[in-house]
């Protein structure tokens, strides 16, 4: 999802990890998969703030090891989204035959950002190809303003189409009806929240414009299976 969601909104809460290698790696993949090039790039940062791992007697080798383990997890990340497999494999065999190449620490350790900044513009580009430009245009700004509420008026404006046949060209090329596609993005947005924030579950409620909390935990059962504080302890 490449939203400005997280950008625009996670800078006034206060974020809480526990074991933070693990959920700051979680918390990267996610970030990936929904698009977040922004935000994952400062997780990325955070991870790389502690110190790498040893993963070979002589330095530069132990980084490259590290750089072809992160391009492993980015790769998994962009195939969990859709993306055709021989895409998301040449991508990774053209970085792991670039770190080879590197005979610099600095210039390597940098060269990690640009391989993340790669694989989620892949999956952001792969995402929307299939679809007409109206449908772009909509899941682009559904995305964008996860936070705001979102109308069938305001899409139809957007894309200067009908409500009707916006609705009818959503669901025959994506396959699910407007509204479930905005419920489903809330949720993702809401998971991410609960994930890895300690942001109240009634504040994520209106926050993603549920008409109350009731409603938001409703539809969020019926998209994930639990409740927004079932999901949260798991």
């Amino acid at each position: 999802m490449n939203t400005h969601l997280i950008k625009e909104k996670l800078k006034n809460l206060n974020l809480s990890y526990q074991h933070p290698s693990y959920s700051l790696e979680k918390k990267l993949l996610t970030e990936i998969k929904m698009g977040l090039i922004n935000e994952s790039m400062q997780t990325l940062k955070e991870i790389n703030s502690s110190e790498r791992a040893v993963l070979a007697k002589i330095p530069l080798r132990s980084i490259k090891n590290s750089l072809i383990s992160s391009c492993t997890l980015f790769t998994r990340a962009v195939l969990e989204i859709g993306i055709n497999p021989e895409d998301a494999f040449a991508l990774s065999d053209v970085f792991i035959n670039q770190i080879e190449l590197f005979d610099d620490a600095k210039a390597l350790s940098d060269y990690e950002f640009k391989m993340l900044e790669e694989f989620i513009k892949l999956g952001q580009k792969k995402q929307m190809i299939n679809f007409s430009h109206p449908i772009r245009q909509i899941i682009r700004y559904i995305n964008e303003n996860i936070t705001k509420k979102i109308t069938l008026s305001d899409l139809s404006k957007l894309t200067a189409k009908s409500p009707d046949y916006l609705s009818k060209l959503f669901k025959k090329e994506v396959g699910i009806n407007l509204t479930t596609f905005i419920h489903q993005q809330k949720i993702e947005a809401a998971k991410y929240f609960l994930e890895y924030t300690t942001t109240e579950i009634t504040e994520i409620a209106t926050l993603l414009v549920f008409s109350n909390p009731a409603h938001f935990s409703k539809v969020f059962k019926q998209h994930v299976g639990l409740s927004p504080s079932q999901h949260r302890r798991t």
